[in-house]
């Protein structure tokens, strides 16, 4: 700025006095150099005279094109780093307001990919809860009057209102109006009689008739019915969860054609999903199920469009297809296999607390030695309860100390629980007179046997196994008889648990024999036939602490789950009327403690664990928020809140 006062004079008159508020801005921002202001501070009153004949404090657009004749190199390059530095600063004010006010919101649209293990056969209520894969299905296409939400309450879902009556014996429900079934027409009290009447027919013969025993159902109206009960039931809302099928499509198939009906793979109901198709490979297997969104569902609407069930003959196969990014999700991933699944980050992998209770159930009937009470006793206490949970289990797993879960209000863990000491154990077969002999190479080179040694050796000829060992031998009679069990496992259950608890027993000179059972004749095999001596087990108690169904000697028979055939009339008592307590805590815990006790003093089973249900999805699948369920298929109860597809909007 070395422009004397006469060429500034000059130069403003020129110009027209365009340029004079540059003078008089740069100065207040602090852009003019010493020199200049030192030449400025002399030059006040002609300031003062050029800034009074400016029409504006501020430059003009046309102004603002001649800035770089009145900055020197150093101040151009300290205008620029501040403009630079002002433009981040918007750029990052404005990303940051986008960032805090974007909102990805669910979109409708997409297909959902589910791999499961199994193929369906009856996606019908009647029978959907005796195979995962019917009851996956069933959970989608069906409505219930009540069912569990994906944190394990159970919620209304088709009753819209009930009252209860006669000391909590009569229950009155008025149902949801105008709910559509998938093929036309409306759902009313009439079907929901019907599907009650089919489940209580022996001729239908379906695993839900026990849960309806003495229940009765009458009309009031098109949208109403009746439940009558012969006792008061604390927790009768929990049998409300099956399916409700529709009359009109049922009522002219007999009892003899139920299963085989084309309803059974096709099915009419009124859930979140329809049946839309299926796809079969060249010799007749079901390899894909394919479901759409109801667009007519009471409910909450699904936001992804279409749901497809994929099949496999195992986990093992599940799991290639989940790695290789052919499904989006895998009904279950067994705790054993879980260090298989590739890329973790991409998965989401959901832990869901189940209530079930995983035990050894005995069956004396079918051999005699478990009658003793001392031997039963002996075989809890040779486990190492630890060491199963830490290292077979990996410490994914909670200890069970009873036929109660030890999440539940009305837990009682007493002093009668059995911990692991393998010298009680040894103490209690030498109170019962079994005898410990040890076969070794010099006995077996031998020609001589006694009676104990002579036993063994004949039994391990005829069964084709090892003699050499430890071995644990009674009287019986005048002939000696080595203790050996049979240990059945489903094919798709624990066999590293039951390895771990062979190894437990043959410590004390119990031989087990380890006996795999298809899933396809667990059901009829072990379940209704007790067709077993020992069965390692995982029964799903649900969350409600009444166990009648698993422990009430009416149970035995049948499609009952008293798998221990376990029979004893103080406990059936106790069992029916802390059901009937529905509203005296007090009473319910008293009776309740009570049965604890008494099962864990006559050990019909050895209780192990309550696992959690590994449930995985790609994180692709939005929306999940399940923490708990009572069966498998209540993975799938959340399932109108998932998304894959989003929308972006701007909110305030």
């Amino acid at each position: 700025m070395d422009l004397s006062l006469q060429k500034i004079k000059l130069f403003f008159k020129e110009k027209k006095k365009i340029f004079s508020p540059f003078f008089v801005w740069f100065n207040k921002l602090g852009l003019i150099s010493r020199g200049g202001k030192a030449q400025y501070s002399h030059l006040q009153a002609d300031k003062n005279l050029v800034y009074s004949l400016a029409h504006s404090k501020i430059p003009r657009q046309n102004q603002l094109k001649h800035i770089a004749r009145f900055l020197n190199p150093k101040e151009k390059l300290f205008l620029k780093i501040a403009i630079l530095a002002l433009l981040l600063s918007i750029g990052y004010l404005v990303y940051n307001f986008y960032e805090q006010h974007l909102i990805q919101i669910p979109k409708v649209g997409g297909t959902y990919i589910e791999g499961v293990v199994g193929y369906p056969q009856t996606i019908n209520p009647l029978y959907s809860t005796s195979r995962d894969v019917d009851a996956d299905l069933a959970r989608l296409i069906y409505s219930s009057l009540f069912n569990y939400d994906e944190t394990g309450r159970l919620l209304p879902d088709l009753a819209e209102s009930w009252r209860i009556e006669n000391d909590n014996k009569d229950y009155i429900i008025t149902l949801k109006n105008n709910v559509q079934w998938h093929g036309g027409g409306v759902l009313n009290a009439d079907d929901v009689i019907f599907t009650f009447n089919l489940i209580k027919l022996p001729e239908y013969r379906s695993p839900l008739r026990a849960t309806l025993e003495g229940v009765e159902i009458s009309r009031v109206d098109d949208l109403t019915v009746k439940i009558t009960l012969k006792e008061a039931y604390a927790d009768f809302f929990s049998l409300l969860t099956f399916g409700i099928m529709p009359k009109s499509a049922w009522e002219s198939i007999s009892s003899d054609a139920v299963t085989l009906s084309e309803l059974n793979l096709k099915p009419i109901g009124t859930g979140p999903y329809m049946w839309d198709s299926l796809i079969k490979n060249k010799g007749g297997e079901l390899k894909e199920y394919n479901l759409l969104a109801n667009p007519d569902y009471y409910g909450a609407k699904p936001y992804i469009k279409e749901v497809i069930f994929k099949f496999f003959p195992n986990y093992n196969e599940l799991l290639r297809a989940l790695n290789a990014n052919s499904v989006e999700g895998a009904s279950y991933v067994p705790d054993d296999l879980q260090n298989d699944l590739l890329a973790k980050h991409s998965l989401a992998i959901h832990n869901l607390l189940l209530p079930q209770i995983n035990a050894i159930f005995f069956n004396t009937a079918n051999n005699k030695l478990l009658a003793d009470l001392k031997l039963r006793q002996a075989l809890a206490y040779a486990i190492d309860y630890d060491f199963l949970i830490s290292n077979v289990l990996n410490g994914e797993v909670k200890r069970a100390n009873g036929p109660i879960l030890a999440t539940d209000f009305i837990y009682n863990p007493n002093e009668l629980q059995h911990n692991f000491d393998r010298s009680k154990a040894e103490q209690l077969l030498a109170e019962a007179n079994y005898e410990l002999v040890e076969i070794n190479d010099q006995i077996l080179a031998g020609v001589d046997f006694n009676d104990q040694q002579k036993s063994i050796i004949n039994y391990a000829s005829s069964t084709k196994i090892e003699a050499k060992g430890l071995w644990r031998v009674i009287k019986t009679g005048t002939a000696y008889q080595p203790i050996v069990i049979k240990l059945s496992v489903p094919d798709n259950g624990r066999f590293d648990v039951a390895e771990s608890i062979k190894k437990d027993w043959e410590l004390l000179g119990i031989h087990v024999e380890i006996v795999k059972i298809s899933s396809s004749s667990l059901n009829s095999e072990l379940i209704v036939n007790h067709n077993f001596e020992a069965f390692l087990y995982g029964q799903v108690v649900g969350l409600d602490p009444d166990v009648i169904s698993f422990w009430h000697s009416s149970k035995i028979s049948g499609q009952g789950l008293n798998l221990s055939s376990f029979n004893n009339s103080e406990v059936d008592t106790l069992l029916s009327e802390a059901r009937q307590a529905a509203d005296n805590f007090d009473l319910r815990f008293e009776k309740y403690k009570k049965f604890q006790e008494i099962i864990s003093t006559n050990v019909p089973a050895i209780f192990l664990y309550t696992p959690s249900y590994t449930y995985v999805q790609t994180k692709r699948v939005r929306g999940f928020n399940g923490s708990a369920i009572n069966n498998p298929s209540d993975r799938l109860a959340g399932i109108s809140n998932w998304y894959l597809k989003t929308s972006k909007h701007l909110g305030w």
